[in-house]
């Protein structure tokens, strides 16, 4: 009977994608050839793009072109749960980093791989969808880092203007099949729901341990009806009939080009073979992501005076500082498994209820992201993943790991039913950074990007600590009632650090050994045995958590800092030393956002419309 179930579920999924491309993937807004000239060009439709985009299109006196050098997203990508379907695919740039010194030791040639979302939507169609403002202090940071002007108090009015709160946890009050009338919030947010027994499970643990240095935050993403609700379906879906705005997909941007410093066209490589120069009247704006923007201002001439030299591309503006400062946030995974069934499985995923409620009802295990609650202690996070299966064949490759480093981390790895949950232990503010440079002045050759991962020691031992507080929480009552087991990753780099068997991994008890007794000798009485004590959990000591964290840490998909504000651009987002020309995306970041900077994006780009419109009248 499942097998049957297996069957349905995967013929509907089938004629839902089949509709979905026929009939749901046509706009009259994308064209195949430009015209020879526009009011403003957006580079990538990417979070930030589709929210400028669209903004600037609503005045139907402007002309705007839309560049996105992928095409249409999936239709995987519209389930919240599968979010991974589109990675290392078509929708992916899958940038592979540069060997690392300090970290990623258990992956194939020490090299990350980032995922960077390439068609509409970006990166906003291929993460996990978790919505949140960061803390107040981040952007203090950045006024002392010399980018005025962009304080949460600053954000609050475009925050609210987007998502209609400035709250992490908020359930958006529009009717589940549409926006508010009154407010017109773009945005859609709704929370994990309230009986969820893991995430009120970890609340409830986080309450026994808290302090004035603690913060729980329940799970909120930008989900509608079931169905992933990002940038690219708030803002520009709706703005694809306009016919003041045109989007050309497949569309590489290469460079742009300067008249006495003034942005006045922009080269791009047409279904990526055919080179075109398209004209501006007013302004340039780059939104291609903190690996691809550093890119294109190098190749237009913006950038290290050596490295313009050595390319021989013309210098127009000598910086330093695009491509440096690359800050990204990094994940140890830890593996805990439970008895009580109420984690998210394969073996669950992969049914015909999961199918029924998910197609028929926009409810159950796919209409949701796969996190119940984020805990902040201090400069350390954990955030409870929910999937209790990992499989090796899913997820191995996403990260890079060679297969006996993933199944030391993951003890169950081939166990589609096995219930249990994933502890991600991360540090809100690292201090490494890393940087994106060019190999060669072509575009077809890949970029250098080395983030150059845990560099500083400050970074592991901030991981670290978030390790020890999973250990902690996994100890008290909420979870020990669930029968909640931490197997600590088994890394054989790591063992001379301490004794770790493969029995103790699994949790097996050791079985003692049979006496075998001689002839001829006489047996003695049995003496009485006394009750055993219970066993105390093993806890490793921090330097084989050390040398786990530089093993097997990964990417949290949070790339930023490479066009910093006050460094690279100034406090309108304009380029430093020439005109016409303005950046909004994640390298804007002078330091991290705590986590998610998603939701921060998308404020940040409704302030940067006001301020092109409010300059342009200028």
């Amino acid at each position: 009977m499942s097998f049957k179930f297996y069957i349905s579920a995967l013929v509907v999924a089938c004629i839902s994608y089949v509709v979905y491309q026929k009939y749901l993937n046509t706009n009259p807004s994308i064209i195949k050839k430009p015209e020879r000239r526009y009011d403003y060009i957006v580079v990538g439709a990417g979070t930030a793009g589709c929210v400028i985009a669209s903004r600037l299109s609503e005045d139907p006196n402007v002309k705007v072109l839309l560049v996105e050098a992928g095409g249409h997203m999936g239709y995987f990508t519209k389930i919240p749960l599968t979010a991974t379907a589109a990675q290392q695919g078509p929708n992916d740039w899958s940038f592979h980093a540069k060997p690392q010194k300090y970290s990623s030791f258990g992956m194939w040639n020490q090299t990350p791989v980032i995922p960077r979302g390439r068609g509409l939507g970006g990166s906003g169609q291929i993460n996990f969808l978790l919505n949140g403002f960061g803390l107040p202090e981040d952007y203090n940071r950045w006024s002392l880092l010399g980018f005025r002007g962009w304080s949460f108090k600053d954000l609050k009015p475009y925050f609210l203007k987007a998502f209609g709160t400035t709250e992490s946890e908020f359930e958006s009050p529009c009717v589940a099949g549409g926006y508010c009338n009154e407010s017109k919030i773009p945005m859609h947010l709704k929370k994990i729901d309230e009986n969820n027994e893991l995430m009120n499970i970890f609340k409830r643990a986080s309450s026994r341990l808290t302090d004035r240095y603690t913060l729980f935050r329940k799970a909120t993403a930008p989900v509608l009806s079931g169905r992933r609700h990002q940038a690219f379906d708030a803002y520009l879906k709706p703005a694809l009939n306009r016919p003041n705005l045109h989007v050309m997909l497949k569309t590489q941007a290469v460079s742009v080009r300067f008249d006495d410093k003034v942005a006045s066209s922009l080269y791009v490589l047409e279904d990526h073979k055919y080179l075109n120069n398209i004209f501006i009247n007013r302004e340039i704006i780059i939104c291609a992501g903190a690996i691809k923007t550093p890119q294109i201002l190098m190749l237009s001439g913006i950038g290290p005076r050596d490295l313009l030299k050595r390319l021989k591309i013309v210098p127009v503006v000598e910086n330093s500082q695009v491509g440096r400062n690359l800050h990204d946030h990094l994940n140890v995974p830890l593996y805990v498994s439970i008895k009580k069934p109420i984690s998210v499985t394969l073996a669950k995923v992969f049914s015909f209820f999961t199918a029924w409620d998910y197609y028929w009802k926009g409810e159950g295990y796919l209409s949701f992201p796969p996190v119940a609650g984020i805990e902040y202690k201090n400069m350390s996070a954990l955030m409870l993943f929910t999937m209790g299966s990992t499989s090796e064949r899913l997820l191995r490759d996403l990260s890079n790991y060679k297969p006996q480093v993933f199944r030391d981390m993951f003890p169950f790895n081939n166990d589609t039913s096995k219930e249990g949950f994933v502890f991600l232990a991360s540090c809100i503010q690292p201090r490494s950074r890393g940087f994106v440079s060019l190999r060669d002045a072509s575009t077809t050759v890949p970029v250098v990007v080395n983030p150059n991962y845990l560099h500083q020691e400050y970074d592991v031992q901030c991981i670290v600590k978030a390790l020890r507080r999973a250990e902690r929480l996994i100890s008290t009552k909420p979870f020990k009632d669930i029968g909640a087991k931490i197997h600590w990753p088994r890394i054989e780099r790591c063992l001379s650090l301490w004794r770790y068997s493969s029995q103790d991994q699994l949790g097996l008890q050791r079985r003692r050994k049979k006496l075998k007794y001689q002839k001829g000798v006489e047996r003695t009485k049995p003496q009485t045995r006394t009750p055993p004590k219970t066993r105390r959990p093993l806890s490793p000591p921090d330097e084989y958590l050390a040398c786990v964290t530089r093993e097997v840490a990964v990417t949290g998909h949070h790339v930023g800092g490479t066009c910093a504000g006050g460094n690279v651009l100034d406090n309108h987002l304009r380029v430093k030393g020439v005109k016409g020309l303005r950046v909004m995306d994640a390298s804007i970041f002078p330091s991290p956002i705590s986590l998610f900077p998603n939701s921060v994006i998308i404020g940040m780009a409704e302030k940067a419309v006001d301020l092109i419109k409010t300059d342009g009248l200028l």
